[in-house]
């Protein structure tokens, strides 16, 4: 699952970092500067400022590398910004890095040969140091295996009991940002990118990605996730145990008989009701679930994504919300 030696590999094949950037003239130079430090040097860094109204787009345009584009736009929205930049790309490699976060200086060689060497592999994510808002490590966030964002009473019963990846990322978003995942552009081209969603827009792809081909993790720390007072997952509970509910109705069937339901029912019955947390919502689940069914019967084609484009119709349920 990682390199015990440093891999080798040449820099025929680019990598498209996308940096969406807003307001985080406190930390977006480093951040760059984490990528132009890379060891890997076959890449282009697009950087998408979304309507910032610090000095960040001003620190952005002060670097100058060949390899560097910044572009400036008025207010679009987090998943937007990235699927922009996701779209100019031209790399056979695409990965993320919020304006926030930074890279280890071997992250990008890492993850890019782990998928040259696993072929069958499209995307990948690595352990991660969380860091403070000065920078200084926190922990060491090993996937799925600590620092969980909810209590497991019964592990051993659950879907953490063995190494699975798919199944650790039913139970929680264990890549915990995006910044933390490398993928192919075919993936990109067949899945689409990310969704409407504020808090849970990288969940939902890795979900996506998990059903469309084999997902990796990296056991080495290669990047930076940091934490500090303006992280947006801490702005809105409600509406962040909304898209929980929402990630679950709109991404559990496609693992149904291929990871879960698949051989012994009694077990796994068990093993799913031990891992899905949904911290007193399991009504709303219900309810999105059902509601999506019925208008698939109607003939309507993708209406999990109606419900997040139209803010009446989610935010109707929001006054059911238990927090």
């Amino acid at each position: 699952m990682f390199f015990k030696r440093k891999p080798s590999i040449s820099e025929e094949f680019k990598i498209s970092v996308i940096i969406p950037l807003y307001n985080h003239e406190k930390f977006i130079k480093e951040a760059i500067q984490s990528v132009l430090d890379q060891t890997y040097k076959n890449f282009e860094l697009i950087i998408i400022d979304d309507g910032s109204r610090d000095n960040s787009l001003k620190i952005a345009q002060s670097f100058h590398d060949e390899r560097l584009k910044v572009i400036s736009q008025e207010n679009n929205g987090a998943h937007n910004t990235i699927n922009r930049g996701l779209d100019l790309a031209t790399g056979e490699f695409l990965t993320i890095l919020n304006s926030d976060d930074v890279y280890e200086k071997d992250r990008l060689k890492q993850c890019i040969a782990y998928l040259l060497h696993n072929p069958d592999t499209h995307l990948v994510s690595t352990y991660i140091k969380v860091i403070n808002e000065t920078g200084k490590t926190q922990g060491i966030k090993k996937g799925w295996k600590n620092m969980e964002p909810w209590a497991v009473p019964n592990k051993e019963k659950s879907f953490a009991k063995n190494d699975d990846f798919v199944k650790n990322l039913l139970m929680s978003n264990f890549i915990s940002t995006t910044s933390n995942m490398v993928f192919t552009s075919e993936l990109y081209n067949k899945i689409g990118g990310m969704r409407n969603l504020r808090f849970a827009h990288d969940w939902d792809f890795a979900l996506r990605a998990a059903e469309y081909g084999k997902c990796a993790l990296i056991e080495e720390a290669l990047m930076g996730y940091r934490i500090h007072g303006n992280n947006t997952i801490s702005t809105n509970r409600k509406h962040m145990l909304f898209e929980i509910c929402w990630i679950y109705a709109a991404n559990l069937h496609r693992f149904e008989s291929t990871h879960i339901f698949k051989e012994n029912s009694m077990l796994e019955l068990e093993e799913l009701t031990e891992s899905i947390n949904l911290q007193g919502n399991d009504k709303l689940l219900w309810i999105l679930r059902s509601y999506f069914e019925a208008a698939l019967k109607r003939g309507e084609k993708n209406p999990e994504l109606e419900i997040l484009d139209n803010t009446a119709l989610r935010e109707s349920l929001f006054k059911y919300i238990v927090e």
